[in-house]
């Protein structure tokens, strides 16, 4: 009986229960039923998010292992941004034009300052950025600090403040030693590299230089070609560019020029066959020559005057 009346007291509070929510589900069920269509939408939406993110993110570092050029690192930059690839990709882009335009500043200055100027926005770019991890800030540090000696007019004073900043922040750095050698006085100096006198008239002379790749001219080798006469090449002559001839290189293994008659006689590439020498002036003189006793002459010996017979 106890259980039975339990029962009904149950059936009872539920039928109240359902009674009370009736007019509550019909004045807000179909909001109800909306906000959780949506919810349902958001956890699915975030699950497709998060595995074309995981595909896109593989596919990232899959291109950016098979970068070979900085304009293969720049078009990873620009299709995976916001991502840590398109961080690695920058700082990779930036010292492949600061390696670059350290190179053309010596040949072809507008080139130069082009590349430098874009390296030094890159590696900006990076140390501006709050999400960009410790191991990048690094690179980008020294990258900047690189940049802005080699673009310097002889102020070298962001490029120190840069490398010591760099020792500051990364004590532990790889370029930590490097960056010390431009900034602390090595043993037996008082200054540091960047802060000599000499180092920053360099700079300054070095900033207004303006070379182009038409300056360059090829070296005036004096080097003989077949069929003319080497000459002695004692005397270093000057050609058109103003710097000296080198004297005739003589390369060991390689024939002597063809130039007479003479000389082919003597050169292993000749066609005609050399003579041979006698036997003896070649050959050292054996035992079998030298201790032996000279056979008699063939030679017929004079005729001695007739003596005349006894009887």
């Amino acid at each position: 009986m106890k259980s039975e009346h339990r029962h009904e007291l149950q059936t009872n509070d539920l039928g109240k229960l359902m009674a009370q929510a009736e007019p509550f589900m019909e004045k807000y069920g179909m909001k109800i039923a909306v906000a959780v269509g949506a919810v349902l939408v958001l956890v699915i939406g975030y699950f497709a998010w998060s595995a074309s993110a995981t595909s896109q993110n593989a596919e990232g570092w899959t291109r950016l292992a098979a970068c070979a050029t900085t304009a293969d690192y720049k078009n990873v930059v620009d299709e995976f941004a916001g991502t840590e690839v398109a961080e690695w990709a920058l700082v990779n882009a930036a010292e492949g034009d600061l390696q670059s335009g350290i190179r053309n500043m010596f040949t072809d200055r507008k080139a130069g300052n082009r590349e430098l100027e874009d390296a030094k926005e890159q590696f900006q770019q990076l140390l501006d950025s709050s999400s960009t991890i410790p191991a990048i800030r690094e690179r980008a540090l020294f990258g900047l600090a690189r940049t802005e000696e080699s673009t310097s007019d002889g102020d070298l004073k962001n490029a120190t403040e840069l490398y010591k900043k760099l020792i500051q922040e990364f004590p532990d750095s790889i370029f930590r030693k490097l960056a010390e050698q431009r900034v602390k006085p090595v043993k037996g100096e008082k200054v540091a590299v960047l802060e000599n006198e000499n180092t920053q008239k360099f700079y300054k002379w070095f900033h207004a230089q303006d070379p182009k790749p038409g300056d360059r001219q090829r070296p005036g080798f004096n080097l003989p070609m077949p069929g003319t006469n080497p000459g002695s090449g004692g005397n270093a002559k000057k050609d058109s560019s103003g710097l000296p001839k080198l004297p005739p290189l003589n390369i060991p293994g390689l024939p002597e020029p063809l130039t007479s008659e003479s000389d082919d006689k003597k050169s292993p590439d000749s066609t005609t066959p050399a003579k041979e020498k006698p036997e003896s002036a070649d050959k050292p003189a054996t035992p079998k020559d030298t201790d032996k006793p000279a056979e008699p002459s063939q030679e017929k010996p004079k005729s001695e005057p007739a003596t005349e017979k006894k009887p």
